[in-house]
């Protein structure tokens, strides 16, 4: 797996995730300026393409991503289901909040 370029930082916020026809809410776990972690009970297999609305500056922003990483809740021992999404294109919304978050 690539090494992580970008820098994370803890930020959280409910985020809606739809995978095909259904949305799931989500807890945002944390962003960098190329992607998000997001706790969810739902698993979504690796490389599969999603839709992501955030909230950011009280606007609805909606974004395409790609499920880079995922832990299934259901065989994760003590863990949430999780999931690591890279928002392909960002929208300059996001790309701000998240250089306000982390800082870069």
């Amino acid at each position: 797996m690539k090494e992580r370029k970008a820098p994370r930082k803890v930020e959280e916020k409910e985020i809606i995730v739809r995978d095909d026809d259904q949305n799931f809410s989500c807890r945002l776990t944390d962003i960098s300026a190329t992607g998000i972690s997001v706790s969810t009970w739902h698993f979504i297999p690796t490389y599969k393409e999603i839709a992501v609305l955030m909230e950011i500056e009280g606007k609805k922003v909606p974004m395409k991503g790609s499920v880079r990483w995922s832990i299934d809740a259901d065989l994760a021992r003590n863990k949430n289901g999780k999931l690591g999404i890279l928002i392909l294109d960002p929208p300059p919304a996001f790309l701000a909040y998240a250089k306000k978050i982390t800082g870069k």
